[in-house]
């Protein structure tokens, strides 16, 4: 039971982080469409792309989080029941 309090206090702190870092790659992305730089187009569309590719994985890591953190509070409820 201590493994499922303590996994449940860090998930919070892991979605903040993902956040945090999403949304510095989505500030990038703006930067890129903002102030294009002067070299290959297909190396924007490429480096563009990659950085799309990494917030779609920080949202599908936060979704996998919150679903982690739901499984564990029922985990957790199952096992300890409230008693009335």
């Amino acid at each position: 039971m201590d493994d499922i309090h303590a996994r449940l206090s860090r998930i919070p702190q892991e979605i903040s982080q993902g956040e945090e870092e999403k949304l510095e790659w989505e500030r990038m992305l703006g930067l890129f469409w903002e102030h294009m730089p002067p070299i290959d187009p297909e190396k924007i569309r490429s480096r563009m792309l990659a950085i799309r590719n990494k917030i779609q994985a920080l949202e599908n890591q936060k979704r996998a989080l919150l679903l982690e953190q739901q499984e564990l509070i029922l985990t957790a409820i199952a096992r300890d029941p409230p008693q009335d």
